[in-house]
């Protein structure tokens, strides 16, 4: 058969390595022919459609492994404060927000601890005082609320601290407005779940925004109630039904924090009738995804030693479950065939999902491939233990890179050790990516810039101080633990498809046309102008749907 469209003039790289071959040919939504211009031309006519790389990466698409796809383009729908670098600017967003909207609460999200370290109702009280304001930070883990939200959830001086979680007190004994972890839920509770047709129109804004970023596949990190959001499995359910997702996706069963071990059994039963249900309409629900503990800008991770703050009372935050109820979950959902997507950012968290996992393979034997999220700290023995376990490092790169908020709750010492992938690399463990968007920008070659050069690009606008004479960037033990252009590559193509899709990410005759062509090889360029890197064409399925 003749190619519907033919890329040439690049350089392929075919989801594992660099290969000698400039150009791709497809037909029927498959890859009919890879290898040179000449080759790939002869399967041309004259209705075939032929892009020029212009000497740009041919790859296969980024599949990101862990997204909120849904809640970002909700965010981006309503007050999406993401695009924020100061104070000022951030509070215009809400006022813009406020102005341009007459609904009951103002929702959205992505304001940064960096400028509000401790936000309050005040702030949001002096732009709207007549309805409630209840915005997520943009690590969806805090919410930051005006006193009429805080009135409207009943949370007030009297309302005791919940389990795993913070309701920040002024001097007087009021509550700030600030709220972190399970004291989010007393709020979010409240707040009007977003109707369907909403997360609908959340879901197809994401797809598009990603398709700008060669993004052609995800897997969505969370399925069910959470955080007073509504379960947006039914927006997928729709986009499959009507053709409008294109792109391929799976998603994973919520675990809600405080379950308990007594109530593992139905929780089982209820995610395998989901699995079942779902996998009839094409939508892939086989995994199951817990938050074993929260994150360190919270002080809610947890960890084998106190926080740097704590060192008088030895506090190391807490898990969200108790051991015997995450060896539990572990064990009946891994025998019921479900892979676990497990977020952990502290080393205790790590090393007790780790055990409780070891457990299972022994009483199962191998099953579905298991992944932990973040890796933020991990002991250097727990890292090599992935490659045995067969679990996957499912790994949000634009995280590693130093965090001068993260330095004061654990100290520099454990913070320079963090994101050890080159320790579970080398030991045998598989490599995934994935951006956690919205909490960090879901743009994949920031994160492979990351990764390999172990420092962040500024935002842009802001310039960095220069550096004395032969000095480098700050980094994250950059040595020994960034990956190579390759292993970082083959994570977010290849290695998140195969996790997440099931299948081959690659580029090779028969395969899906999932691919995307990059402005530049990055192959050919200093491993500092990676972040330059954007995408120029994104085919889906052999549909073009993305040129720059």
């Amino acid at each position: 058969m003749s190619a519907e469209t033919i890329i040439v003039s690049g350089r392929v790289f075919d989801g594992k390595t660099l290969t000698s071959s400039t150009a791709v040919a497809i037909g029927a939504g498959r890859i009919l022919r890879v290898g040179s211009d000449a080759d790939v031309r002869d399967t041309a006519d004259a209705a075939t459609r032929v892009i020029d790389a212009r000497g740009g990466l041919i790859h296969p698409g980024f599949v990101d492994a862990h997204a909120h796809a849904v809640f970002a383009g909700v965010e981006r729908l309503s007050i999406d404060l993401t695009p924020a670098t100061t104070v000022p600017e951030t509070l215009s967003l809400i006022r813009e927000g406020a102005q341009r909207s007459d609904a009951e609460w103002l929702t959205g999200g992505g304001w940064s601890h960096e400028l509000f370290p401790l936000p309050t109702r005040q702030q949001l009280d002096e732009i709207v005082p007549d309805r409630p304001v209840a915005l997520s930070d943009n690590g969806h883990h805090t919410l930051w609320v005006n006193s009429k939200a805080l009135e409207l959830a009943g949370v007030d001086r009297n309302t005791p601290q919940p389990h795993n979680g913070h309701i920040h007190l002024d001097d007087d004994g009021d509550p700030v407005g600030y709220l972190n972890e399970t004291a989010a839920e007393l709020v979010g509770r409240v707040i009007p779940p977003e109707t369907d047709d909403a997360m609908y129109a959340g879901l197809l804004n994401a797809q598009e925004h990603l398709w700008t970023l060669g993004i052609t596949g995800w897997h969505e990190a969370i399925l069910g109630e959470y955080n007073g959001k509504a379960d947006c499995t039914p927006a997928f359910l729709r986009g499959i039904a009507d053709g409008t997702l294109k792109d391929q996706t799976s998603g994973a069963l919520w675990i809600a924090p405080g379950l308990q071990r007594e109530g593992v059994p139905a929780l089982v039963a209820r995610f395998v009738e989901l699995r079942e249900q779902n996998a009839a309409a094409g939508f892939d629900t086989g995994t199951a995804k817990a938050m074993i503990d929260g994150v360190p800008h919270g002080e809610t991770a947890a960890l084998l030693q106190p926080y740097s703050n704590h060192t008088h009372d030895g506090f190391t935050g807490e898990l969200h479950f108790d051991e015997d109820t995450i060896r539990e979950f572990v064990l009946q959902l891994d025998a019921a065939g479900f892979a676990l997507h497990l977020h952990i950012m502290g080393d205790r968290g790590i090393r007790v999902a780790l055990d409780a996992i070891e457990a299972a393979r022994a009483a199962n034997g191998a099953g579905r491939r298991h992944h932990v999220a973040h890796l933020s700290m991990v002991q250097p023995d727990d890292a090599r233990r992935f490659g045995p376990l067969g679990i996957t490092a499912n790994i949000q790169g634009l995280w590693a890179a130093p965090d001068p908020f993260v330095v004061e709750m654990i100290g520099e010492e454990r913070m320079l050790q963090g994101y050890p992938f080159r320790t579970m690399a080398d030991g045998g463990a598989d490599l995934a990516m994935g951006s956690d968007w919205p909490v960090s920008p879901a743009d994949p070659w920031l994160a492979i810039h990351v990764v390999v050069n172990r420092w962040a690009p500024l935002p842009p606008g802001i310039e960095a101080p220069p550096l004395p004479p032969g000095a480098t960037p700050p980094t994250l033990d950059a040595e020994h633990q960034s990956l190579t252009l390759t292993q970082a590559l083959s994570a977010y193509t290849n290695g998140s498809t195969e996790l997440v899709l099931g299948r081959p990410g690659r580029i090779r005759v028969g395969e899906r046309a999932d691919i995307a062509v990059a402005t530049a090889d990055p192959f050919t360029l200093p491993a500092e102008a990676i972040v330059s890197l954007q995408t120029a064409v994104t085919v889906v399925a052999g549909e073009v749907v993305f040129e720059r």
